[in-house]
């Protein structure tokens, strides 16, 4: 009986070899199919994540912004107290510290002495980093100096910036 399960034994080793051998075969002829697929999919990764990074817009940093007219002379025509303008137009142009124009920024200018009645305008650049406002009316109380508080902003634009513009009584 011994020998019967010895012979027994060698026999189940031999096809647990085989097993192995035909297991080990497969794993090897399987593996380079397996290397294809992750290289596939490592490379579209890489290709989206870098597609994703080059849109990243860099900022935009205002390098000069020009007002005309940079003050405004207000006058008490009928000596009543009340000193007031109208400027035919208010131009602005915005450019980055290249000195090229900046497109599409929003500009507000707000003040007590704007006379229409939300006391501010808003207007958003041209291409050529330009806005202009037709027909403003400036109207202070009194002959003391106001100002009118200019931002721009928009995005892209690495932080708001600030600015005034006098309004100077006559």
């Amino acid at each position: 009986m011994p020998q019967a399960d010895n012979l027994c034994m060698s026999e189940s080793n031999r096809i647990s070899r085989i097993k192995i051998r035909n297991d080990e075969n497969g794993s090897i002829e399987g593996l380079p199919l397996q290397l294809m697929i992750m290289g596939i999919i490592a490379s579209l990764g890489t290709a989206v994540i870098v597609g994703w990074i080059s849109s990243i817009q860099t900022p935009i940093y205002i390098g000069k912004v020009e007002i005309s007219p940079q003050e405004i002379l207000v006058h008490d025509s009928d000596e009543n107290g009340i000193f007031d303008a109208d400027l035919n137009e208010m131009t602005i142009r915005i450019t980055d510290t290249s000195g090229n124009p900046i497109g599409d920024a929003q500009v507000l200018i707000e003040g007590s002495a704007l006379s229409n009645e939300h006391h501010r305008l808003f207007g958003t650049t041209d291409a050529d980093g330009i806005l202009a406002f037709k027909s403003v009316s400036v109207k202070v109380i009194g002959d003391h100096v106001s100002t009118l508080k200019m931002s721009v902003s928009g995005q892209g634009i690495a932080s708001e910036y600030w600015t005034e513009v006098m309004v100077l009584p006559e």
